[in-house]
């Protein structure tokens, strides 16, 4: 039975929308990262503050959970069920990031904290363009030592991304 979900994947590949899907389907908790470690304002967490928030969730014996936060990546590897990488083309990140960006104008998105407002800026259009270069390595060779041990799904489109739902 799954009962601890993962989802990893650039800015804008989905990651939210499917797990609110996972979230609803399974009757799971879902959290999310950047809500977790984002205060109002777009103020980070301390460290400690950090690793508290995410450590109190590990014990839970349920959730979804949406990010990919390196620091952390590894406890939630070891920790879930069910890995889903949304390995979306770069563009169709981008257009996901300009799509939510014109959504959500002057508001937060559900996923966020009151006061952190979508918001776009050259650091952040650099990283998501720069993610299957300098992140996705990483990621998928952190998700590769799981390969045989937990279930893994990449997805590779939205229509894989839909397909996936209507099988899990």
């Amino acid at each position: 039975m799954i009962k601890k979900i993962m989802v990893l994947g650039c800015s804008g590949a989905g990651k939210s929308t499917i797990s609110f899907k996972l979230s609803d389907h399974f009757q799971l908790p879902i959290f999310h990262m950047d809500q977790l470690f984002w205060k109002s304002g777009w103020v980070e967490s301390e460290r400690e503050e950090w690793i508290a928030k995410h450590e109190k969730i590990m014990k839970l014996p349920a959730w979804v959970i949406d990010g990919n936060y390196h620091s952390t990546m590894d406890e939630r590897l070891e920790h879930t069920d069910l890995i889903i990488y949304m390995d979306l083309p770069r563009w169709m990140c981008l257009w996901g990031v300009i799509k939510r960006r014109i959504q959500y104008q002057g508001k937060a998105r559900p996923e966020m904290n009151e006061g952190c407002k979508e918001r776009i800026n050259w650091e952040f259009f650099k990283y998501v363009w720069s993610f299957h270069k300098e992140q996705r390595p990483s990621i998928l060779e952190k998700i590769n030592r799981y390969e045989g041990k937990k279930t893994i799904h990449r997805v590779r489109s939205r229509k894989e991304a839909k397909a996936l739902l209507e099988h899990l």
